[in-house]
């Protein structure tokens, strides 16, 4: 009857550990796009474009609850603003979501633990021509 109780907790105890698994989709050593990414180049027609520092203090951060906080500037001197949107990762394509109405698709180009390359290719409604597609460049943040 011992034996038969010791094999049994095994048993179970077997049965609890297979059972635990990691929900995780990527694993430990596979690059995530989660967390925050600082903007350090950006490319229009093929053309390196010379970036304010305060363009260079812009960032994106994704969560994984499927939300992407954008600190960008849109004015000189410096004027920030945080935005949250909606994104979807699909593979390689990334769907960032503006309101209900607006949608910005990127390929992504290059995706590594320190390196963030993404390629807008749609926007609105409209996939955009080769030489009206903008590349943007990003390092993690540490």
């Amino acid at each position: 009857m011992k034996k038969l109780n010791l094999l049994l907790g095994i048993l179970i105890g077997l049965a609890i550990l297979s059972c635990s698994s990691n929900d995780n989709d990527s694993s430990p050593n596979e690059p995530t796009i989660l967390g925050e990414w600082i903007l350090v180049n950006q490319i229009y027609d093929g053309q390196n474009e010379n970036l304010s520092d305060c363009e260079l203090q812009e960032t994106l951060t994704f969560n994984s609850n499927g939300t992407l906080i954008s600190y960008y500037t849109d004015n000189e001197p410096c004027e920030f603003f945080t935005e949250t949107q909606q994104y979807e990762l699909n593979g390689t394509e990334l769907k960032i979501l503006f309101g209900q109405n607006s949608d910005f698709r990127f390929n992504i180009l290059t995706l590594t633990a320190t390196e963030l390359s993404i390629e807008n290719f749609y926007r609105d409604g409209e996939t955009l021509d080769t030489n009206n597609r903008t590349t943007y460049e990003y390092e993690k943040v540490e």
